[in-house]
């Protein structure tokens, strides 16, 4: 919270950061959806990829199917029981842009190192990078970001200013 008591508190059960905290903030949750970008769908590779216990695993499959970030297709190999595969939803591939910024992020402030991985574009080929941008496109440096708040007010929609990025 901000030394300012004149900037308006935002109530944490209304706060989009909080909420996603708490599915995010779960390094398991992360690196699932790390395999399910890359394209692995199947349990037990997603178990050798990141090392998690089979229980670990099996909790939060069911906990991102039920959130809609992933759905369960099944699939049988002759002999064997029926199985699924774990696909990304397209509300699970709305978190395309989070994951890609937290792996910048990485890469840059943890790392120290150039990049393993990088996204480009399929015609140019030019990577691709993160950045803050208007509904017209135009990208805008971090310094001159404002956060804003949304407030209803007698069906009035009122903005405040309580903070800078």
């Amino acid at each position: 919270m901000s030394k300012d008591k004149s900037l308006p508190y935002l109530l944490p059960e209304l706060c989009g950061l909080a909420a996603a905290a708490e599915l995010l903030g779960d390094q398991w949750v992360l690196l699932v959806l790390r395999e399910a970008f890359y394209g692995v769908t199947r349990f037990e590779t997603i178990r050798a990829h990141t090392k998690i216990t089979k229980q670990t695993l099996a909790n939060r499959l069911k906990k991102m199917t039920e959130l809609g970030l992933l759905c369960k297709i099944p699939y049988q190999e002759e002999g064997a029981r029926e199985r699924y595969e774990y696909v990304l939803t397209e509300k699970g591939r709305s978190l395309a842009p989070i994951l890609i910024s937290m792996m910048e992020w990485g890469h840059k402030n943890i790392l120290h190192d150039s990049p393993h991985i990088a996204l480009s574009d399929k015609e140019s080929g030019e990577v691709l990078h993160s950045a803050f941008v208007t509904a017209d496109g135009k990208v805008v440096d971090p310094k001159n970001i404002q956060i804003i708040a949304f407030e209803s007010q007698s069906g009035k929609e009122r903005i405040s200013d309580i903070g800078k990025i």
